[in-house]
């Protein structure tokens, strides 16, 4: 209750409703079955599916940006990006840079998450929502399908 009066969950950068305004600039780390590159330089894998779904259910834009987890991290922390995604584990030493979305799923690599700008509570929180709700299992068998099995 104490947090509706306030305010809260807050982004001091906006990026949830600039998000819900212009769409949202995602950061693809390439990492089957997370996140690839088919033949026809399209985008698959379980990570983009679910932004697709995510993205769909809310009537928003994204744009998808490929390239190294340390590039677009750092991109991430600038808030040039809105978030990044491709196969990232919780233990991970931007920790102290950048956000997490909570864990979502785990795995011989670790516990998954999703990165987001550092201290947008807003935004990480609408994702975390999505994820508890979101078919997984699905997204992972269509990923790996998409993707081949790692």
């Amino acid at each position: 209750m104490l947090g509706i009066a306030c305010g809260l969950p807050r982004d001091p950068e906006n990026t949830a409703a600039r998000v819900a305004a212009g769409g949202a600039r995602v950061g693809v780390v390439l990492q089957a079955p997370w996140a690839c590159e088919r033949g026809d330089l399209l985008l698959a894998g379980a990570e983009v599916a679910l932004l697709r779904q995510f993205a769909r259910a809310r009537g928003i834009d994204m744009s998808f940006e490929t390239g190294g987890e340390t590039r677009l991290l750092a991109a991430l922390q600038r808030f040039e990006l809105d978030l990044v995604i491709g196969g990232l584990v919780e233990d991970n030493p931007w920790d102290d840079r950048v956000g997490f979305t909570r864990p979502y799923h785990e795995d011989g690599a670790g516990e998954h998450v999703l990165a987001v700008p550092p201290g947008e509570n807003a935004w990480t929180m609408q994702l975390e929502a999505f994820l508890a709700e979101a078919d997984l299992a699905g997204a992972l068998a269509r990923g790996a399908a998409e993707c081949g099995d790692p």
